[in-house]
């Protein structure tokens, strides 16, 4: 509309459509146009006080400067919020896939973890009974789940673990013992390596998990502290079973611990 108008057939815009340029200079040929335009109509209005034409159109001229400023600011905040929305979206997404992949590995892990401890329990006779029963009702959600963090003993990588705050210490006990005893598998019971990927080394980061706890456990497989500050819906919604039995460690398997946990 602007660039199509002509100063030759007269004013830019009338007092009822009525328009200022907010985009081009405050004096602008447009403006001048409608500054002149105002001032007839503001005289019309206020006849026979003491303001001329001229005063009138340097007055609004004066005013397009502020109008136009105040646009400009405005202008460029919603540009910032725009951009501001485009990344937070972007973050939003980068977020979103990023704790997707976060989950799949942690499920693949614990899908790994779970097997290799179910299949070390079925290797050693005298303890196999209690530990597929232990690893069997614990179930892949109550692994562990692991997380690269350093470089470890001789340049391979260690893994800290996240914890299961729910877990006894005598299931965790059974289960870094079913790590251990796995280790020796791997040396063929004669310290002899086999081929594969090396056992990655895992370690206490102090961290976790924030998953809930598998329910319907033994209720010697829950932590007795964790356990006793649970109030009594908390305790209706896991339902545990009574203790199968003692949960101590043979001595005779427990002493490979130390070759995975120092």
């Amino acid at each position: 509309m602007i660039g199509a108008w002509d100063p030759k057939r007269g004013p830019c815009c009338t007092a009822t459509n009525f328009h200022i340029d907010l985009n081009g200079l405050p004096r602008s040929k447009w403006n001048k146009s409608a500054a002149e335009v105002f001032a007839a109509e503001f005289w019309k209005c206020h006849a026979g006080e003491n303001y001329t034409l001229e005063y009138v159109t340097e007055a609004w001229l004066t005013r397009v400067i502020a109008i136009r400023t105040q646009y400009k600011l405005q202008q460029r905040n919603e540009s910032v919020v725009k951009s501001y929305r485009v990344q937070r979206r972007r973050h939003q997404r980068k977020h979103e896939v990023r704790t997707a992949t976060f989950f799949w590995f942690a499920h693949l892990n614990q899908s790994k973890l779970y097997t290799r401890r179910l299949e070390t329990a079925y290797e050693y006779q005298e303890i196999k009974d209690r530990a597929v029963t232990i690893v069997e009702s614990l179930g892949l959600d109550g692994m562990s789940s692991d997380e690269s963090s350093h470089e470890g003993r001789k340049g391979e990588a260690t893994y800290r673990i996240w914890e299961k705050r729910w877990r006894s210490r005598q299931v965790n006990d059974w289960l870094r013992m079913l790590d251990a005893l796995h280790l020796r598998l791997r040396y063929s019971g004669k310290w002899q390596a086999t081929a594969g990927a090396w056992p990655h080394f895992r370690s206490s980061g102090l961290e976790y998990s924030e998953r809930p706890p598998v329910k319907g456990l033994p209720v010697d497989f829950y932590s007795a502290d964790w356990y006793g500050k649970q109030d009594a819906f908390m305790k209706g919604q896991l339902k545990a079973a009574k203790q199968l039995g003692s949960l101590k460690v043979p001595a005779e398997h427990w002493k490979y611990v130390h070759l995975l946990f120092i």
